[in-house]
């Protein structure tokens, strides 16, 4: 039996819910317009924001709730351009949908008021702004917590009668048109029409914005001829899929009780990130929600069937892993934990493995339970199988990664990598937290490389990819090469790659080269190089640092650039270990870059 709304939410959704809009914190952003005029709600769950293909079939989708109290009864679901014309209908032979009173809505809004570290809602959001939304004290968080993971298994038990989750392709074609050039938007409509249950004809729908965006950049002309056989790929190295859901996933999760709507299998993400010109991802499901290696196998099939000579699909997994040794600072996951009363946890993406990692349970409040591993044990057999590990979300609110004395990088054979944009948060740059956080690690003597995820729980978007150069042909072994080895950068849009170079040696992005101090003649100054293209719509700075154990300082920096060129730095080298590395981002922080560091180790 489904529970009735408070009657101060039910009051609060009735006052939002005729102004429901994607309340974002990006002005710019396209609002998603939800016909209220009927209690069937359609909400946005399930579609793109943005493509730079403008051609080919892609399945996107959208989730519809019925927030009444008698039931509807569905024909069909129409997908329309903004000239009105059908691209596509679903057929859905009046199937019902049973009314709730506006249960899910309420928890959506639960949702929306806490922690978007937690609840994944930074983005689509349908009630309240992001840049609107007030702190919750822990006691606070903890209670509502509380609320939604009880409202959560009510729709478990229920078998969520109210939830429709619409799978539909969309023509990119036929929506854009001929003419159509980047920084265009056309305009989609999904109406779905039936009967209510008095026999009467109705119909509602929401209308979308698709952005037309411009491909990622490539090289400046010096550059073109430069790197030798291979290319440039970008992709996401964060990506949740459908079996990630608490409830109507593929293998529903109910562990992940904010997760409630709009995942997709690898194979719809795969056309989706295509159509965002990635060349790959790699698939992070949550440990907690793969509990066997059978599990686990049919994910690695998958990964291995759905990779082709023009895209590779990675196996991964998102592992939660118990919290070590002394504890540098405490987050929201402590306190939800201490709710199942499980252990304390981080994040860690894992990539290019083979064998299933444990960690946590699928039950609701199980992510934190045993089977739950040290960090040392999961860094130590990801690196055994040929790949490589990521701390996740390093200085977030929620699931931070807090064992940082126990932490060792690519120096003492531990984690590879740090998670410094993630795309949940903001697309348009990095998050400065994260890369604080990095660089603190560097100026510790870690050895780690700055990596991305757009960590979605829906369908894919645009963010700053981690682009890496993969010599000869793109197959799985040679991306994860490529990005162990560390010549890549993170950018949605700006090309941007650095070398150094002295004494007749260059190095690229992501070596380290080690040198008695002896070698070094007094005074030796470093070319320090950075290439880059940036586009000509807006102006963008482009700086180059040299860190060390002592801090960072700023070696080189231009701003007012357009199109392409380079920026060359003579740097006298340090008397100590030091790197070099290279940021750009425009104007108004929409496109952004960040280099992949080059290490010098004194001995």
């Amino acid at each position: 039996m489904l529970r009735p709304l408070p009657l101060a939410l039910a009051f609060a959704s009735l006052l939002l819910g005729v102004t429901l809009t994607r309340a974002g914190d990006d002005p710019s952003a396209a609002l998603d317009r939800v016909d209220t005029s009927t209690p069937l709600r359609v909400w946005p769950f399930g579609l793109m924001d943005s493509v730079r293909r403008g051609d080919g079939l892609v399945p996107m989708g959208v989730e519809v709730c019925n927030t009444g109290d008698a039931p509807f009864f569905l024909d069909a679901v129409e997908v329309l351009d903004g000239a009105e014309r059908v691209l596509a209908v679903l057929p859905l032979h009046g199937e019902a949908i049973m009314g709730d009173s506006g249960f899910v809505e309420s928890l959506l809004l639960k949702l929306e008021t806490i922690s978007p570290d937690l609840s994944h809602r930074h983005t689509h959001r349908l009630f309240i702004p992001l840049q609107s939304r007030h702190e919750l004290g822990p006691d606070a968080e903890a209670a509502l917590l509380r609320e939604i993971v009880d409202g959560v298994r009510v729709l478990q038990a229920d078998g969520a009668p109210q939830l429709r989750k619409l799978r539909f392709e969309v023509d990119l074609g036929a929506l854009f048109g001929a003419g159509t050039q980047p920084g265009d938007r056309a305009e989609l409509t999904v109406r779905v029409r039936g009967r209510d249950a008095g026999g009467a004809a109705f119909a509602t729908s929401l209308r979308h914005e698709i952005e037309l965006l411009e491909p990622f950049f490539g090289p400046p002309a010096q550059r073109l001829a430069a790197n030798g056989p291979g290319a440039w790929h970008a992709g996401d190295l964060h990506v949740h899929n459908c079996r990630d859901e608490a409830i109507g996933g593929c293998d529903s999760c109910p562990a992940e009780t904010v997760n409630l709507t709009g995942g997709f299998t690898n194979a719809q993400l795969k056309s989706q990130f295509q159509a965002l010109g990635f060349d790959f991802f790699s698939t992070t499901t949550h440990s907690y929600c793969i509990n066997s290696d059978t599990e686990f196998n049919s994910v690695l099939s998958e990964s291995q069937s759905l990779t082709d000579p023009s895209f590779v699909l990675i196996c991964g997994t998102e592992i939660s892993g118990r919290e070590a040794g002394p504890q540098s600072g405490g987050d929201g996951a402590d306190v939800l934990c201490a709710l199942g009363f499980g252990e304390d946890v981080h994040h860690m993406g894992s990539h290019g493995i083979t064998t299933r990692k444990p960690g946590g349970d699928d039950d609701v409040l199980d992510f934190c339970d045993r089977p739950i591993n040290t960090q040392s044990v999961n860094w130590t057999e990801a690196n055994a199988e040929g790949g490589f590990t990521i701390a996740h979300p390093p200085a977030a609110s929620f699931w931070a990664y807090n064992s940082v004395a126990y932490m060792k990088g690519q120096e003492g054979g531990g984690v590879w990598g740090v998670e410094v944009w993630n795309g949940s948060e903001n697309s348009g740059t990095f998050s400065n937290a994260y890369t604080d956080w990095w660089l603190s690690r560097l100026g510790e003597g870690r050895l780690l490389y700055p990596y991305s995820g757009s960590d979605t729980h829906d369908a894919a978007y645009d963010f700053g990819a981690t682009h890496t150069f993969v010599s000869g042909a793109f197959t799985s072994a040679g991306l994860i090469a490529a990005l162990k080895g560390g010549r890549s950068y993170l950018s949605n849009g700006p090309f941007l790659e650095m070398e150094v170079r002295g004494s007749g040696q260059t190095l690229q992005m992501g070596q380290l080269m080690s040198v008695t101090g002896s070698q070094i003649p007094p005074g030796f100054q470093a070319e320090v190089e950075v290439f880059y293209t940036v586009g000509t719509s807006l102006p963008t700075t482009l700086t180059i640092y040299r860190g060390s154990l002592t801090g960072e300082v700023v070696i080189g920096q231009q701003s007012g650039l357009f199109g392409g060129g380079s920026l060359l730095v003579n740097d006298p080298v340090p008397a100590q270990s030091c790197y070099w590395r290279a940021e750009a981002v425009n104007s108004n922080f929409s496109g952004s870059a960040l280099t992949t560091p080059i290490f010098l180790r004194i001995l």
